[in-house]
């Protein structure tokens, strides 16, 4: 029965929902095809879990809860104050491995006598595992190798004591819960009483180890710590003398809270007034530019440059005056009248005049140029001097910085060593246990093993992966063609045949199956319109059958009243001595007929290679070749050329020129894919035209098992058709 019959067949994946219902219903079709492989692997693997199960016994575990409290009464208030400096569920989880410490354990087995009833005596198997070792290799191999791994040699032999209680420690279980403070710890054994005895006596071990480490680690933490604290107070008061000559010394004043000290206070004001100074002198030196220029060039100087002189203005007034005067006197009694000369002397004695005071403005603008010069110089002295004093300062004051950083750094090594020693001390006189037994163990009644059915269940589940991975391996390690449809979906090529197996079924039905196989694919090579005349049967590897298909085709074309030319170009056939054992095959289906053109003859004529592959050049350029080709095709309806695999010869490419198709033949479940798909890549950049590719030797009922939806699966299904016409 099928199940997946209807979802298989030739599918052209169009949409990518599509493409993933071929690849669910493919991979259903593998797990139904390989379900008695994982119906093998599933029951075995459940076979061997019950073995397991029946053989195992069961296991009781007994639970011990331990609680901790990093709390103290305080002595003062009554009140509790915190006895722990660290994070309280880093403490736990420290605490929990002091547990499950080998030290620990072996304090365990010791108070239970646990070590006493354990030999320590090798087993026989290592005893005779030992001696076959001293009896093959020599003393000086075995140091060597005990060297090399680090193994044996002067290495101590484990103890007893170490012996159980490495068990101990393989059957305990310590779990902590860090926001509760809570550490519970599990013991699992065979024995019950023996499971809550071993449990109980870790609890108190641990409790009686961590009441004497406490105390003996308080009383030299308070001395240590008390120690530490006055040398600590020593070397802050040593700091603070240094800190105080310092200040007695260099009379340093500290930096106020804005940073800034009195120096540097007055460097800002005296960079401020030089910046105004030096503003100034160049303004200075500007004006009595601009007056010389305008004096050189006879011109009067701009009235802000002279200062805004009442004197200069005056004066101007006046020879403007005198001018007007001039040229009214001028205009009414001529140049030669007395009055015109008076009043050009008058003009005259005011331009003197003018030109003196421009002189003294001038000489007054060089005076405000000297003193802004001389003020700016000596700000810059005083600058310079407050310049030199602040890097000094400076100095003084990453002195005094780093000493005030060495107090504070000792300060606060005196507070922690100072709170240090006040809890060790309150540790040592209290002497605390931080943990207490809330829940002893009881001996269990009830196993903790896991289920039988939950154990069956996984195994179940876990073979059926097993075997469905298995499956999928067997799939993917078998690479050959297996059905027509491969050929369309990997190499984009027209499987035109599928002809069965005769050799495992000569004398069955499947004579009838291969003889109108071999007809339908002639068929279908041969059309009515323009049949080719060449053709050019290739395979990927030796051992396909291009011969059987050849001779196959031969006697169908001749039945059909074809003239057909079978040319045997297989040079390894010639030199293995080789011959045509399957012509007795196609005897009982395809039976030879004879020609018109006399009794006996046959239409079909076969030519075979005389030379082997080194002659291959020479063959096919030989112009008798050429010259036995343009006969063979006068004289035949059709050539059937058989070559060399194409990859393994170059056969295929002589004689590309005179081929008008190819058959290739890919042998059944054999060959692999990726060697197909490399000829056909082959044949096609040798621009051969492969019309198509012929599936041979297919085991019909093998083929069955894979449920592949092709003319094979018609051919089985519909075996009575072939009976009833035979």
């Amino acid at each position: 029965m099928d199940l997946f019959s209807d979802m298989r067949g030739p599918r052209q994946p169009v949409t990518l929902a599509r493409h993933y219902d071929a690849v669910t219903f493919d991979f259903l079709s593998m797990l139904w095809r390989r379900r008695l492989l994982i119906a093998a692997v599933t029951c075995g693997i459940m076979l061997m879990t019950a073995l397991y199960l029946m053989v195992t016994p069961q296991r009781y575990t007994a639970d011990l809860v331990l609680q901790f409290d990093f709390t103290r009464e305080d002595s003062g208030g009554g009140g509790k104050a915190s006895s722990v400096a660290l994070d309280a569920s880093t403490l736990v989880e420290s605490e929990a491995r002091i547990i499950r410490s080998l030290a620990t354990a072996r304090a365990v087995a010791a108070r239970l006598g646990l070590d006493q009833a354990v030999s320590s005596e090798p087993s026989s198997f290592s005893r005779l595992l030992a001696g076959a070792t001293e009896l093959v290799f020599p003393s000086s191999v075995r140091n060597t190798l005990h060297n090399l791994t680090g193994f044996g040699g002067g290495s101590a032999e484990p103890t007893t004591r170490d012996i159980v209680a490495q068990r101990l420690l393989g059957s305990l279980g310590v779990s902590n819960d860090t926001k509760a403070y809570l550490v519970t710890l599990t013991y699992r054994d065979t024995d019950p009483d023996r499971a809550a005895l071993i449990v109980n006596t870790f609890g108190n071990e641990y409790l009686r180890r961590k009441m004497e480490a406490t105390a003996n680690a308080s009383q030299r933490s308070s001395q240590w710590y008390g120690a530490q604290a006055q040398e600590a107070r020593a070397n802050l008061g040593r700091i603070e003398k240094e800190i105080e000559a310092f200040r007695m010394r260099t009379g340093f004043v500290e930096l106020g809270q804005d940073g800034a000290d009195i120096q540097q206070q007055q460097l800002r004001d005296m960079l401020t007034q030089l910046n105004t100074v030096s503003a100034t002198r160049l303004a200075e030196e500007t004006r009595l530019q601009r007056a010389r220029v305008s004096l050189a060039a006879g011109n009067i100087p701009q009235t802000s440059d002279l200062g805004s002189s009442p004197v200069v203005q005056q004066l101007l007034d006046e020879e403007g005056k005198a001018r007007r005067a001039l040229d009214e006197m001028v205009a009414v009694s001529g140049e030669r009248h007395p009055a015109v000369q008076r009043l050009r002397l008058s003009l005259t004695a005011v331009q003197e005049r003018l030109q003196k005071q421009l002189a003294q403005s001038v000489a007054n603008i060089e005076t405000d140029v000297q003193a802004a010069r001389a003020a700016e110089a000596a700000l810059r002295e005083r600058v310079a001097s407050l310049q030199t004093k602040s890097i000094e300062a400076r100095g003084l004051e990453g002195q005094l910085r780093t000493l005030q950083a060495e107090a504070t750094a000792a300060r606060d090594r005196l507070k922690q060593l100072s709170d240090a020693h006040q809890q060790a001390s309150a540790v040592s006189e209290l002497r605390p246990i931080i943990a207490q037994i809330v829940a002893p163990a009881d001996i269990p009644s009830l196993p903790s093993s896991i289920k039988p059915s939950l154990v069956l269940g996984l195994a179940m589940a876990g073979g059926l992966m097993a075997g469905a991975g298995l499956s999928y391996l067997l799939e993917k390690r078998d690479r050959g063609f297996r059905s027509e449809n491969e050929f369309a979906t990997e190499t984009r090529t027209n499987c035109v045949g599928l002809l069965p197996n005769l050799e495992h079924y000569p004398g069955g039905l499947e004579s009838l199956v291969f003889a109108e196989a071999v007809r339908s694919m002639v068929a279908e090579l041969f059309p009515a319109s323009n049949p080719p005349k060449f053709v050019l049967i290739t395979s990927s590897a030796p051992g396909e059958g291009k011969s059987f298909v050849a001779s196959a085709m031969a006697r169908v074309l001749a039945m059909m009243g074809q003239r057909v030319l079978v040319v045997d170009g297989s040079p390894r056939r010639l030199l293995l001595g080789q011959n045509f054992p399957h012509e007795a095959l196609l005897d009982q289906c395809l039976p030879q007929v004879g020609d018109a053109g006399g009794p006996g003859t046959s239409p079909v004529a076969t030519v075979r290679r005389a030379s082997g592959l080194r002659d291959s050049q020479n063959v096919y350029s030989n112009p008798a070749f050429e010259a036995m080709l343009r006969e063979a095709r006068a004289r035949y309806d059709v050539i059937l050329f058989e070559v060399a695999p194409v990859l393994l010869s170059a056969d295929s490419a002589l004689l590309r020129e005179h081929a008008d198709t190819v058959l290739h033949v890919v042998k059944w479940n054999d060959t692999l894919k990726s060697t197909v798909a490399a000829t056909l890549d082959h044949l096609g950049k040798l621009g051969l035209d492969v019309a198509g590719v012929v599936l041979n030797g297919v085991d019909l009922e093998e083929q069955g098992r894979y449920d592949v939806s092709d003319r094979g699966r018609v051919y089985r299904n519909y075996k009575s058709f072939y009976q009833a016409s035979a």
